[in-house]
């Protein structure tokens, strides 16, 4: 009943902004459409109603608690003041595609990173020089660690470009995350690169890719990946890395809203967040 007349209130306030949106939209094109974020009384058939009026298309629930955030598609021809103005509407706003992180050349890979001998890490086998990396010395990392008894602990949510799942370095601590790019399962950036290509994780002749990360890869790859559609490549996996030496025994869930070319939409961004939560609320083990 409460629902019905959310829909019916609706309808009546909406109808002297009908012929006036139709006409909006007979004069656009077909495919001149744009992403935007609306939060909305009533959930479901409140945005159903609104989009059903004004030509919009209700996408999906981006997963708040209150069910009250929807991603709209609109012909570009709608004013979004317009929208906010609606009784029932609480905001509005253009699902933005941001930018991950700024990209910048590199200069000189650090020596640490071809540092490879094996050594135990909590229980795991990485690389020395992934432990005595200048920055670990800076933050005094091992002195802090055992000046105060503390390796990490509960879950630490990494929205990114995804992670590597195979990397043996967090292996233990990985927990399985969610795409949002892909509406799925799982955070594996590995994805992007289509077919595995040849040595993908070999460091033995190790050449520098030029973005932000400094990833360092066999040199049959380095071609492959140095191309603007790859740029943040790996970046998802450097900072589940980071975390994973800080903090050796907290699990990392890594949640991926950005692609390997550093852009994401910011309903994704909000998705995740929302994915978070209910995984904030629980205690520690």
């Amino acid at each position: 009943m409460c629902h019905f007349n959310l829909r019916r209130a609706l309808r009546n306030r909406l109808a002297s902004f009908a012929l006036f949106f139709l006409l909006l939209l007979r004069a656009a094109p077909a495919e001149a459409q744009t992403r935007v974020i609306v939060q909305v009384q009533g959930g479901f058939p409140a945005i159903q109603t609104l989009c059903v009026l004004l030509g919009c298309s209700v996408q999906y629930n981006l997963g708040d608690p209150q069910g009250q955030v929807f991603l709209v598609t609109a012909p570009v021809t709608l004013p979004l003041n317009l929208i906010a103005d609606i009784p029932g509407v609480l905001d509005v706003e253009i699902d933005q595609l941001g930018q991950a992180m700024d990209t910048a050349s590199q200069g000189s890979v650090p020596s640490a990173l071809y540092d490879s001998a094996p050594v135990s890490y909590y229980g795991t086998i990485v690389h020395h020089g992934y432990l005595v990396q200048p920055a670990t010395q800076i933050v005094g990392l091992a002195s802090a660690q055992s000046a105060y008894q503390v390796s990490g602990a509960g879950i630490v949510a990494i929205i990114d470009t995804g992670v590597d799942p195979t990397h043996p370095v967090l292996a233990n601590v990985l927990l399985p995350g969610y795409d949002f790019t892909r509406n799925q399962s799982g955070a594996n950036e590995l994805l992007d690169l289509g077919q595995p290509q040849p040595g993908q994780a070999d460091q033995s002749t190790a050449a520098v890719v030029d973005q932000s990360t400094a990833a360092v890869v066999d040199a049959s790859t380095a071609e492959y990946l140095n191309q603007p559609q790859y740029q943040d490549f790996g970046h998802g996996t450097m900072v589940a890395g980071v975390v994973h030496l800080v903090a050796p025994t907290a699990l990392i869930l890594p949640l991926r809203a950005f692609g390997s070319d550093g852009t994401g939409y910011l309903s994704n961004v909000l998705r995740a967040i929302y994915y978070i939560m209910p995984w904030a609320s629980m205690p520690e083990s």
